[in-house]
């Protein structure tokens, strides 16, 4: 049987559904990882905003000894006002996070489109190969089948003599 004659379009798109396969591997990973960034942030919030409440709890509590109430109070407040700080600064980087989250996200959507296109392309010639391969064979059985008759033709052309 002859070789396909768009053999060499069939590797390369078989490459390429390849290699759109291996982008959107690399960009589920990025989303994966920028995902567990989110949740990372979002834990220190949650435990800084537990401390800051735990803080606030203990702020009428009676100061170590030799330390005066306005002192302990004044530390004490500066404490909470600092873990609302740092509440703040992880909100924000939060929020970054989330951009860049959304970012990855985009990204896989536009390489999975770019594989399911590619594949679309690689299943589009495969079907073509397919019908190829359908017709050579019918070919081929139409060669043989006139051989046959052409061959049938001769043997009773013999057998009944040159008249």
């Amino acid at each position: 049987m002859k070789r396909y004659p768009l053999h060499t379009l069939l590797q390369l798109r078989s490459h390429r559904v390849e290699t759109a396969r291996m982008l959107v591997l690399e960009r589920q990973r990025q989303v994966q990882e920028r995902r567990d960034a989110c949740t990372q942030i979002q834990g220190e919030i949650s435990a800084l905003n537990d401390e800051r409440a735990g803080q606030r709890l203990r702020l009428m509590d009676p100061p170590p000894p030799g330390m005066p109430w306005p002192m302990a109070m004044t530390q004490r407040e500066a404490h909470i006002d600092h873990l609302g700080e740092l509440a703040l600064a992880a909100q924000q980087r939060l929020l970054d996070a989330q951009g860049k989250l959304r970012e990855a996200e985009a990204s896989l959507d536009e390489a999975r489109k770019a594989f399911f296109r590619a594949k679309a392309r690689l299943d589009a010639l495969e079907k073509r190969k397919d019908l190829w391969r359908k017709e050579q064979n019918t070919l081929t059985a139409r060669r043989e089948e006139a051989m046959n008759a052409d061959l049938m033709l001769a043997t009773r052309q013999n057998t009944n003599g040159p008249f």
